[in-house]
């Protein structure tokens, strides 16, 4: 390594505590000619780069030739340049989601952004590859599967612009319906003198109560007091979004559930509970004359189930949203469509509970906004509504 020379201290100008110190640097480096074209990537233009130099260093050499040794070593040397900067390409683009093509790469860009693919995996895939890893069984089934790669890629930076944090009010009552153990949602701002406080009311699918257990017994892998199809939605649900779920054990239970899923969206210094829906429930006496022909005890048992609370039926677990008005008429063209029934009127249809009348004339029976209707027509649960069917004419039995 060169030394630099000492620097001198030099005092001009007359006065003795007025110094300079200088110091002599050496001359710059000259520059080294470059008239290589750093663009070169193909065989081709190393070959016609490396013959000119040829050319250029050996003019007095007119003829080259296919058999001569410089031309071998430069056609060899052209193409292993050719074969490293088509690495070099590919390497780079491995780095970038639109360019990468091996499915490991993919993987991990993908993850990078918010996109797990392992979450979004098939099943199927766990039973065909039951001793692989869960990034070996997605990258396996990329190489064999390259659309699925390809749908991954252009499904991954959609993500990005998706708002899962919940702001608004709206945000609140929509991200908790989303989620398949809740039938209805409805938030609410409450303001206490120090911060707000925001109350979800929610409605559980098969109007399950928030703190009821959803298992009893020994711990299994599926909650005994839930619908299997509802538990499955559950578990898509929460590996789509790597929201972790409660010990399946006698502690489970709505709440403990829909927690996870608030602690993840909520905003930060921003306390949000959930609260039971209030429920109005009422009471219908429906008379039914049935056409000549039918049985009696048939078309009763089948206006039973249009007006059950199954799924897809009348009075189904958050059909009718907070706040929605029951009509009279909606009840009497449910009955009409029923095969066999003749004419259809409603007797009784009130709101349970003391100070509440009949609204067979007024033909609806309104709820407030934070309410709304139930019929589960349950014997041993009269409070949550019930619905009396009376069925005449027809043929008996």
């Amino acid at each position: 390594m060169a030394r630099l020379a000492d620097p001198k201290l030099i005092f001009d100008g007359g006065c003795p505590d007025c110094g300079e110190r200088v110091a002599s640097l050496p001359l710059p480096i000259p520059g080294v000619e470059d008239d290589f074209d750093w663009a070169t990537r193909d065989y081709d233009s190393f070959r016609l780069f490396m013959m000119q130099e040829l050319a250029s260093r050996f003019p007095q050499r007119r003829r080259w030739t296919a058999a001569d040794m410089e031309v071998v070593l430069v056609e060899v040397l052209a193409a292993a340049l050719d074969r490293a900067s088509h690495a070099l390409d590919r390497v780079q683009a491995e780095r970038f989601l639109d360019s990468a093509r091996r499915p490991e790469s993919v993987r991990r860009l993908l993850k990078l952004i918010g996109y797990d693919a392992t979450l979004h995996m098939d099943q199927t895939l766990v039973a065909e590859r039951p001793e692989a890893t869960p990034e070996a069984r997605v990258e396996g089934f990329w190489r064999e599967n390259p659309m699925a790669m390809e749908a991954a890629r252009a499904a991954g930076p959609r993500l990005i612009a998706q708002q899962n944090r919940m702001v608004t009010l709206a945000d609140h009552a929509e991200t908790l319906q989303a989620h398949p153990l809740v039938a209805l949602a409805r938030a609410r701002l409450v303001s206490n003198g120090a911060w707000p406080t925001i109350f979800v009311s929610v409605l559980l699918e098969d109007d399950k109560a928030l703190d009821a257990p959803l298992h009893q017994g020994e711990t299994e892998a599926v909650p005994n007091q839930v619908r299997r199809e509802i538990w499955a939605q559950v578990l898509r649900y929460h590996n789509a979004r790597n929201l972790p779920l409660p010990n399946v054990d006698d502690r489970l239970t709505g709440r403990r559930i829909l927690r996870a899923l608030i602690e993840d969206y909520r905003m930060i210094g921003t306390e949000v509970l959930l609260e039971a829906a209030k429920p109005a429930a009422i009471n219908i006496t429906l008379s039914i004359r049935a056409q000549p022909g039918f049985f009696r005890s048939e078309l009763k048992q089948a206006l039973a189930q249009v007006f059950s609370t199954d799924e897809g039926r009348f009075f189904e677990t958050g059909r009718l949203d907070f706040g929605a008005a029951l009509y009279a008429s909606d009840v009497i063209e449910a009955a009409m469509a029923v095969d066999g029934v003749a004419v259809a009127c409603l007797n009784l249809f009130r709101r349970v509970g003391k100070g509440f009348e009949d609204q067979s004339a007024d033909g609806v029976i309104t709820v407030t906004e934070d309410e709304f209707i139930q019929c589960r027509s349950e014997r041993s649960r009269p409070q949550s509504g019930m619905l009396r069917i009376v069925v005449n004419g027809g043929e008996a039995g």
